[in-house]
């Protein structure tokens, strides 16, 4: 592995006159920024990514994204903030239209007050890889202060300062989709005016603050397990403003009486998981009070494939039966059906419709000589 830095500012990462030695950064290398603006504008594997310093490097500079790009980074925690005033990676080019992806997991440097991704425009990020938050109270690992898209594939967590320190922050009108599970402290907060944020995962709440706080006024939906820690809820309190939808379950965690949302209000999401509510005894044992369609208790409401089709029950009129009961008319006689027992009766008359003309044996055999006039036709023609 060789450590490789930039030695020309506002170049291109794949010229070779942008790195010391024109040697262009490989699958076994780490690409230094050295100070300077590295651009990605194409496909391209290194081991990491880094303006931190090093032997004969300078701290600082980044790596800009472009549309089309698609790098990705193979170590564990292959992007690196060098603790310097600008994030490793950004993305001041990616426009209305344009779409950078990157793949390469990084846990904030404990020493930087900055961010290590900053996404500030109107592009998309597809971003895959897992995102531990900064260990620096008041900063976050990554930051989404424009208007575009941010895709996320990965789980985000908080980082060893249990207040303050955020894993990913969206402060802009971006839409943030993220399939992956959100852990607290502060593994995700919202505090943008106008905007969506959706999760796909479940959210835990951390040792000193909530998984995800949406103080804003965006909408924020969680399609997944909302569970409390011993003493953090999942979702945060947030602002009066907000639009908080939740689709369960909810669980409170094993060793508190945490509220796993404490959200000033919120709505079921539109998904509508069916959901229920998990309380822990003081014995340590755990008895659900809110019970749907995907847990039902014995001796409570019946699953919807035991209920006639059709019919709405519940406490709150939230299922539907399922199970189709045959009519009367379409079932023998005597046979139980429903509460009644079947009507139909086979007659002669069904037997024929049902075996048409062409089953009809008196139809067939109407114009068919009969045995007696084949055995006279017969005795004739020997007799002759």
């Amino acid at each position: 592995m060789a450590d490789i830095r930039a030695i020309l500012n506002n170049s291109d990462f794949n010229l070779q006159a942008t790195w010391f030695g024109n040697v262009v950064p490989g699958p076994n290398d780490v690409a230094y920024a050295n100070g300077n603006t590295v651009f990605v504008s194409d496909t391209r594997t290194v081991q990491a990514i880094s303006n931190a310093s090093g032997t004969g490097i300078a701290a600082g500079g980044t790596f800009s994204l472009l549309d089309g790009c698609n790098l990705t980074v193979t170590n564990a925690n292959g992007v690196i903030q060098g603790g310097t005033g600008t994030a490793c990676v950004t993305t001041p080019n990616l426009g209305v239209g344009t779409v950078a992806t990157i793949a390469g997991s990084f846990a904030h440097a404990a020493n930087s007050p900055t961010p290590t991704l900053v996404f500030s425009t109107a592009g998309t990020i597809n971003f895959t890889g897992s995102i531990v938050g900064a260990s620096v109270s008041g900063v976050t690992a990554a930051s989404i202060t424009g208007t575009g898209t941010f895709n996320h594939t990965g789980n985000l967590t908080a980082g060893t300062i249990n207040t303050g320190a955020i894993g990913v922050s969206v402060t802009g009108n971006a839409n943030v989709n993220i399939i992956g599970n959100v852990t607290g402290a502060n593994g995700l907060g919202i505090s943008m005016s106008n905007g969506t944020v959706t999760v796909t995962g479940t959210v835990t709440g951390g040792t000193a603050s909530p998984g995800i706080t949406n103080s804003g006024s965006s909408m924020l939906t969680v399609n997944g397990i909302c569970r409390s820690s011993s003493t953090m809820p999942a979702i945060g309190a947030g602002s009066a403003t907000q639009i908080t939808r939740l689709s369960g379950p909810f669980q409170i965690g094993a060793t508190g009486n945490i509220n796993p949302v404490q959200a000033q209000s919120f709505r079921w999401a539109p998904t509508l998981i069916p959901t229920f509510l998990e309380v822990v005894r003081s014995d340590g044992s755990t008895k659900r009070l809110l019970y749907s369609a995907d847990n039902m208790p014995a001796g409570g409401s019946p699953v919807a494939a035991n209920v006639r089709q059709g019919t709405v029950y519940g406490p709150s009129s939230e299922f539907t039966g399922t199970l189709a009961v045959a009519p009367p008319s379409s079932v023998a006689l005597g046979v139980p059906t429903d509460n009644t027992v079947g009507t139909a009766v086979l007659t002669q008359a069904n037997v024929l419709a049902a075996l048409g003309t062409s089953g009809n044996l008196d139809a067939q055999l109407a114009n068919k000589a009969t045995v007696d006039q084949v055995a006279a036709i017969v005795q004739g023609a020997t007799s002759a």
